[in-house]
Order: C-alpha cells, then structure tokens, then sequence
C-alpha cells in the first residue's frame, strides 16, 4: 500500500484513539517535557519564536490544503474556526511576524483551548492511525501550547485594558458568528452547538450558546488576571536583580 496516499486518504473509519491509552500519555508527557524545557532553558529568542511560527502555519496550511483537495467535510470541519485553529494562526502570525495583539489573542485562546484539546482530545477526526489529521491536530496543539508558555512565561506579555476590550470583543463576536453558521450548516464550531462532553447538551440551543459564551468570558478574565500577574512577578525579580 502507497503510505503517503494512506496517511492522505479521505475515507473515514472509526475513532480508535484510546483517551489516556499509552499513546495519550506519551503525547502528554512530550507537553509538559517541553513546557519544563522552555521555562527552565530558553531565554527570549527571535529564532524559536520563527521556528513555532513557521511550525503552526504550516501544520494549518497542511491541513487546510488536505481538506480541500480531500472534499473531506469540508464545510463542517474543514473551516479555521475552532477556537484553538483560530488561536494558532494568530499564535503562528504573531510569532514569525512580531505582532503584538496576535500574540496575546493566541496565547489567552491558546493555552486554555492546548491543555483542554491535549487532555481531552474530542476533535479528532475517524480515522485510524496514522492519519494527516490525527498528527496535524496533535502537532498543532503541542506547539500552541508552548508557543502560550513562552509568550506568557518568558516573554511575559502584559494584558492592558485596550488588549483585553479587543479580546472580550473578539471572542464574543466569534461566539455569536459561529453560533449562527453552525446551525445553518450543522457544524460544531467552538462547540457552540453540541457539548463535546455531552453536559448541557438537553438544553435549549440559543441558552446552550449563551452558557458557551459566559463560560469563555469568565475564562479569559481568569487568564487576564493569570497573565498580568506573570508580568508583574517578573517586573518584581527584574527590579531586585
């Protein structure tokens, strides 16, 4: 069998990804290996920053080019707009290119959206490994995820009043766009439709949708607070140093 016409096909299976089977565990042990490499190893550095850029945006192309020659659910689930999709292309901008706001969007959308994915990786796609998908969607969180460490840990990026309005509007308008496409196309964007988890899934969709949106807000305060907090502690070391 052609391997690389295997790892691209186009024909679903079964989902056959055990969660917290040996494969699982080794994927999250490599997380945290790498999280405790960039906090205790790595200083700021144009190169690693470039280096995560180029890795998000091209796992996105990737996938993204898979998904349109694939015509594999293309509008269901071949759109940029799950959360964590949409945090790496601005993770991956912000990166490679320096800019600012993508960074903080990335890394507050990012470092929630890695661990839930990492731990509970729901959004696989039914195919038996390997896959494209199942290596994009692991590559793709592992790296968002220590792309949000490095930002918030070493760079210590700082939330101001302007940064998080931009965010809290963002993310809300995100909710309420995604929240009508995915009732006109029945997609699961952001989860705005059916809970991954299967909880509150009995309630009626437009509190279904506000409950996501509460949710998500609550969440980006705690990690405006989290980040801010990061930043202050090391203005504190910087100054007695």
């Amino acid at each position: 069998m052609n391997f690389s016409k295997y790892f691209f096909r186009n024909t679903s299976e079964y989902f056959n990804f055990k969660i917290f089977g040996w494969q699982h565990i080794t994927i999250l042990f490599i997380g945290i290996l790498g999280i405790i490499s960039i906090i205790k190893r790595i200083a700021v550095n144009r190169k690693f920053e470039r280096i995560v850029g180029i890795v998000l945006l091209s796992q996105q192309t990737i996938l993204y080019t898979w998904y349109l020659l694939s015509g594999y659910n293309l509008l269901i689930e071949g759109l940029p707009l799950y959360h964590c999709r949409i945090a790496i292309i601005l993770m991956g901008i912000g990166l490679l290119f320096n800019k600012s706001i993508c960074r903080k969007l990335g890394s507050m959308w990012g470092l929630i959206g890695a661990i839930f994915a990492l731990i509970y990786p729901s959004g696989l796609d039914p195919f038996v490994f390997p896959h494209i998908t199942q290596f994009s969607f692991f590559i793709g969180h592992l790296f968002l995820l220590w792309g949000a460490v490095y930002c918030i840990f070493i760079e210590c990026i700082k939330i101001d009043k302007k940064d998080f309005k931009t965010v809290i509007y963002f993310t809300n308008i995100y909710h309420i766009v995604v929240f009508i496409l995915n009732h006109m196309i029945g997609s699961n964007y952001g989860f705005m439709r059916v809970s991954p988890i299967g909880i509150g899934n009995n309630l009626h969709p437009v509190v279904y949708g506000i409950v996501v949106m509460v949710i998500f807000n609550l969440l980006m305060i705690l990690m405006n607070a989290f980040i801010n907090k990061q930043k202050k502690s090391s203005e504190i070391v910087e100054c007695l140093i």
